[in-house]
């Protein structure tokens, strides 16, 4: 097979901006796992990520070694975004003077926009263990993530509300929820209305938090 890309030959980058280029190759995987979300691990090869970018197949060995690899760093690099996505609409929030609990909302609408609109790169987040591309579990880019939600929940600690069961378990109790909602959502017979991804965040909040006292 040629190697060569079938579409729109990509001009090489200036001396200096190969980062860009390894930008452009995870923003493509993205694009294609979503077109390929039903399948299982990482559902392109290399050279169709190349196509995709508009760069010789062998362009990618200078950034990625192989799949799994490559499968890494789309993992990480998603979790980095979604914490990103979580932060801004935390900030967002607390800058219009919204409260702890309202801030908390806030990333909860993050986290399932982003679900809703990285499909593909949010399965590959979730879908197995990550472990399995050589990422260490002491280092699982999710634990970024797993610390933005007790932050929230902590926000709410320093304004007065207390969980039983402490703020680790109304954390997970929080991502669960909306992880297990998603799931839902994706295979729920073509019921994909975001409308309500936003409405069951807004209710699982709320029931955690009419579950602490003050």
């Amino acid at each position: 097979m040629n190697d060569q890309p079938t579409t729109a030959v990509r001009r090489r980058n200036r001396r200096g901006q190969g980062d860009r280029l390894r930008q452009d190759i995870l923003e493509a995987v993205a694009r294609l796992l979503d077109e390929k979300v039903a399948n299982d691990g990482l559902p392109v090869s290399l050279r169709e990520v190349a196509r995709e970018v508009g760069i010789a197949a062998q362009s990618m060995y200078l950034h990625f070694a192989d799949k799994d690899e490559l499968a890494r760093a789309v993992t990480e690099d998603g979790y980095e975004r979604l914490v990103a996505a979580m932060r801004e609409a935390d900030a967002g929030a607390a800058a219009g003077g919204a409260a702890a609990r309202e801030r908390l909302r806030a990333q909860a609408d993050a986290f399932c926009t982003f679900a809703r609109t990285e499909r593909g790169v949010y399965r590959l987040m979730f879908g197995y263990d990550a472990t399995a591309f050589g990422i260490p579990r002491e280092t699982h880019p999710a634990l970024a993530l797993w610390q933005q939600w007790l932050d929230a929940f902590h926000a709410c600690e320093g304004e007065g509300l207390r969980w039983s069961d402490g703020v680790e378990h109304a954390a997970i109790t929080l991502w669960s929820a909306l992880f297990g909602r998603f799931a839902l959502w994706t295979v729920t017979f073509g019921r994909d209305d975001p409308e309500e991804l936003t409405v069951f965040a807004h209710r699982a909040v709320d029931m955690i938090l009419r579950d602490a006292t003050r």
